[in-house]
């Protein structure tokens, strides 16, 4: 009772932490200073795009100045202050040098936000893997706290069975043995857990003292249905935000070589400016004088031209050719990790087997033993091969969920669904 007590306690504190797969993503957003920092370079590269299409359709500039001389050498009338004020509307949207500058501010908003989405995924992918891992440790904890527990029952059968003169002090200090080595088995797995529960915390960004409850996950991994592998290569090549990234730098360079082609292209702008000087501040803008203007202008260095041309030329190309060598590299990795999939799919399928022979036979021994058809070492063999096989099962398991997750990052979409 004091138990169940404790753990209402520490569930309902508000530094209680209940970590599930399905709010990850949320627990990121909400405490992991890697997860925000993506979000705010987002926002970031979300407003210099604005600005600078802002900056393309033109400028508005005001200024107001107050100017009064206090010293002056040799003695003369200080004369009073003038007062000196401009806005300024001007627009250059007909020049070509501010189109190139558009479609380069949006490709290269296009690589940002895929680049920083891409982290962001990577990110989680991680936080998955690791949530993933940590519960594998933990259900191996389960596992080796039954087998010590089943080590102990059969200890207790062994002293029995000694007082009675039907085993020897062999049989004695082998079940000994055998829990010592259980208990061992359980001390590691549990140090290994504790260590990975940490990781997980520091990667969600909580606190020291705050503590984690880790949910279980179980996906009916027998409903996921695994396509063919050229159709995982296709949504990569599709949906993977490396290609993605790359690909707007590919044609990022080719804008840029462009605007280096026709720098010699006039720029037409317009321009409209208030003005006012005087001894006394402006009452209104009727106090302003104005002016417009029409600016055609056409420039080019000669001497540069060339080279600049061709340095763009030969960055258009090697861009080119890493957004293509990007496509080989993403291919292969689907590749790989999809063989990978198949693997850990067959893997899981194998384990699940070999656990319900292992448990039958390891039931059968557990009777035979009882009934003195079989020795000890013979039933701790089967014990040996029931925990080898649920430890087994239990590694298969959360191997295969990491596979899927890893090949779902790549191809941009959710694996088996």
């Amino acid at each position: 009772m004091i138990l169940l007590f404790s753990l209402f306690i520490l569930i309902n504190a508000s530094d209680t932490i209940v970590v599930r797969y399905e709010n990850l993503s949320e627990l990121a957003e909400k405490f992991s200073p890697t997860y925000k920092e993506i979000k705010f370079n987002q926002n970031a590269s979300a407003l210099g795009f604005a600005a600078n299409i802002a900056s393309a359709i033109g400028n508005a500039d005001f200024t107001i100045s107050k100017n009064q001389i206090t010293y002056q050498n040799p003695p003369a009338p200080i004369l009073s202050p003038q007062y000196g004020s401009t806005l300024s509307l001007s627009t250059s949207i007909l020049a070509t040098n501010n189109l190139f500058r558009v479609v380069g501010s949006y490709l290269d908003f296009k690589n940002s936000m895929s680049s920083q989405e891409d982290a962001k995924l990577q990110f989680l992918l991680n936080l998955k893997t690791l949530y993933l891992n940590t519960l594998k440790l933990k259900k191996t904890v389960e596992a080796y706290g039954k087998a010590l527990e089943r080590s102990k029952l059969y200890y207790e059968l062994i002293v029995e069975r000694y007082k009675l003169g039907m085993v020897s002090k062999t049989d004695s200090l082998k079940g000994e043995i055998e829990i010592k080595n259980a208990e061992i088995n359980l001390l590691n797995a549990q140090n290994a857990y504790q260590k990975s529960l940490e990781q997980l915390k520091s990667l969600l960004g909580l606190k020291d003292d705050s503590f984690i409850i880790l949910a279980d996950y179980e996906p009916s991994l027998d409903s996921i249905q695994v396509r063919e592998r050229g159709f995982y290569v296709e949504n990569a090549l599709k949906n993977n935000l490396t290609v993605k990234t790359l690909s707007a730098i590919m044609n990022s360079s080719r804008v840029n070589l462009l605007y280096s082609a026709l720098s010699f292209v006039p720029q037409i702008s317009f321009g409209k400016t208030w003005y006012y000087s005087g001894k006394d501040l402006p009452k209104g803008l009727e106090d302003y004088s104005e002016k417009e203007q029409w600016t055609i202008q056409a420039y080019i260095n000669l001497v540069n031209y060339p080279f600049a041309v061709a340095q763009k030329s030969q960055f258009e190309r090697a861009y080119t050719y890493r957004y293509k060598k990007a496509i080989l590299d993403i291919t292969a990795k689907v590749k790989s990790t999809y063989e990978d999939l198949l693997y850990n799919a067959k893997a899981f399928e194998l384990a699940r087997l070999r656990l319900e022979q292992a448990k039958a036979a390891y039931s059968l021994a557990s009777e035979q033993y009882k009934e003195g058809l079989i020795s000890l070492l013979q039933l701790m063999d089967a014990e040996t091969s029931y925990l080898q096989s649920e430890v087994g099962l239990i590694e298969a398991k959360y191997n295969y969920l990491i596979a899927i997750e890893n090949l779902s990052y790549l191809t941009g979409m959710e694996v088996g669904k």
